[in-house]
């Protein structure tokens, strides 16, 4: 199917709060995964000070626990857990309960500056890329740079084979992802993640799927 373009999704209140034209950053964040369930239950992981998923237990949406788990076992790096109280106005988001932790102010990067980690939609590739990674995700041979749940979506490590965006083309893979892949890693970049909830990247071809 031909990709199509349309409007930018967005996201719950409850969801991270992104910036569809400037990076941000946390400079003060704790390195590896960080878990967050608050006392009404919701819950949210961290990698590295980028929001990665959360759950509504008012919406009963699925417990991300086990994909912070996968993600730290897979990247091998550490887990922390918090239990904390939900902010007290109604219209918090993740931003509020981070903010509380001292991580420190986001900063925005200036224009042209990459951040190590890309978050974007996976309206941005194919159902078929999206299948593909599920399955390399199960494999013993590649599971430690694709890493893909159910709930946080799907994360690429650049570091896990030499030249990824030619594995990826070897493989089968769209055009669209190699060089989404390949623009960011020479940029800098060291690790894509994919998830439905992300932002829609202005300029990129989107598709319905």
């Amino acid at each position: 199917m031909p990709p199509l373009k349309k409007d930018r999704r967005t996201a719950g209140k409850q969801k991270e709060e992104r910036s569809g034209k400037t990076m941000l950053i946390t400079p003060k964040a704790p390195y590896g995964v960080t878990f967050i369930v608050l006392d009404n239950l919701d819950e949210a992981f961290y990698l590295n000070g980028e929001f990665i998923d959360g759950a509504s237990w008012a919406d009963r949406d699925d417990s991300v626990r086990a994909a912070a788990e996968c993600v730290a076992r897979v990247l091998d790096v550490p887990l922390r857990e918090l239990e904390l109280a939900e902010p007290e106005h109604e219209d918090w988001c993740w931003n509020d309960v981070v903010d509380a932790l001292g991580w420190g102010k986001r900063l925005k990067l200036a224009p042209g500056v990459v951040s190590s980690v890309l978050a974007c939609s996976t309206a941005h590739i194919s159902r078929k890329d999206m299948e593909l990674l599920e399955g390399f995700s199960r494999s013993l041979n590649n599971r430690h740079w694709i890493i893909s749940t159910e709930s946080a979506g799907c994360i690429i490590r650049y570091d896990g084979v030499a030249r990824p965006e030619l594995f990826l083309k070897h493989y089968g893979f769209s055009r669209h992802l190699r060089r989404l892949v390949a623009t960011h890693r020479r940029a800098g970049g060291s690790m894509l993640h994919l998830s439905p909830d992300a932002d829609i990247i202005h300029g990129l071809d989107v598709f319905e799927w």
